[in-house]
């Protein structure tokens, strides 16, 4: 069973994400409302996958990628509402394995996902 940790504030769309992947039982899903308590769980946990956010309060997701980057080798796939071709850019030379637009629908996660594990 694969392990994922999903960080974003907004907590419906955490949810959502989590009760999706967690019905196929296939995946194992932790959410985070903020990169600290995303640096948290990623101190105590290994996971598979991270989809992180780019936009929160008090640490963007760019910064929060650099940091994740430092604490594990985890592929982190970066999801947002809206990415500028240039930020997109940014964020892939930062580590990211990809960029995603919301909304997002469970077949592209679970796309990533198959990516991720195809180059482990």
């Amino acid at each position: 069973m694969k392990k994922i940790l999903v960080i974003d504030d907004e907590i419906n769309f955490a949810q959502m994400i989590k009760i999706n992947l967690e019905a196929t039982q296939k995946y194992e899903v932790d959410t985070a409302n903020n990169a600290m308590e995303g640096y948290e769980k990623i101190k105590i946990n290994t996971y598979d996958v991270i989809f992180l956010d780019v936009l929160m309060p008090k640490i963007e997701g760019h910064v929060a990628l650099g940091e994740i980057k430092k604490l594990c080798n985890t592929p982190v796939v970066v999801i947002s509402a809206y990415m500028a071709p240039q930020q997109k850019s940014t964020i892939i030379r930062l580590g990211a394995f990809a960029c995603l637009e919301k909304p997002i629908d469970l077949q592209t996660i679970e796309a990533a996902i198959s990516a991720i594990a195809e180059q482990a």
